[in-house]
C-alpha cells in the first residue's frame, strides 16, 4: 500500500517536472520570437550583442528540449544516460558559442575546454561500457 502511494507521488512529481519544462520551453520560444521581431524592426541588422542573445536563446530552447527528453525517458523507465550526455554537450556548446570571458580569458578558456573534454571522455567511457546504449523508442 505504501509502495503504491510512493510510486503515485513520484509519478506526479515527474509529470509536474515535465509540465514545467514544457512551460519554460514555451517561454523561451516566446523570448526568441520577441528577439527576432525586435531585430526585424531594427532593419535586420545584427550587432554582436543581438546575435549572442538570439543564439543563446536558441541553444537554451535545445537544452530545455533535452531536459524534457530526459524527463520522458525517466518516466518511461528507459536509459537516460545518452540523453543526459546529449544535454551536457548542448549546454557546453552553448557556453562555447556565447563565450565572453570575464577576467582572465586564458583561465576561462581552459576551464571551458576542460569541461568539454570531460564530457566527451565520459561519453566515450560510457559508450565503451555499453551503459550508453540508446533506445529511441
Amino acid at each position: 500500500m505504501v509502495e503504491r502511494r510512493l510510486s503515485a507521488a513520484i509519478y506526479l512529481i515527474e509529470v509536474v517536472v515535465a509540465v514545467v519544462l514544457v512551460f519554460l520551453t514555451a517561454l523561451a520560444l516566446i523570448t526568441l520570437a520577441v528577439e527576432v521581431f525586435n531585430i526585424t524592426l531594427s532593419g535586420v541588422r545584427l550587432d554582436r550583442a543581438d546575435f549572442t542573445a538570439v543564439i543563446s536563446t536558441v541553444l537554451e530552447v535545445f537544452i530545455l528540449i533535452e531536459l524534457f527528453r530526459i524527463a520522458i525517458a525517466y518516466m518511461t523507465h528507459r536509459n537516460v544516460i545518452p540523453t543526459v550526455m546529449e544535454a551536457a554537450l548542448v549546454a557546453v556548446a552553448r557556453k562555447f558559442v556565447i563565450f565572453e570571458p570575464k577576467g582572465d580569458m586564458l583561465a576561462s578558456a581552459l576551464g571551458l575546454s576542460s569541461l568539454l573534454v570531460a564530457v566527451a571522455v565520459s561519453w566515450w567511457l560510457l559508450k565503451r561500457s555499453n551503459a550508453c546504449d540508446y533506445d529511441p523508442t
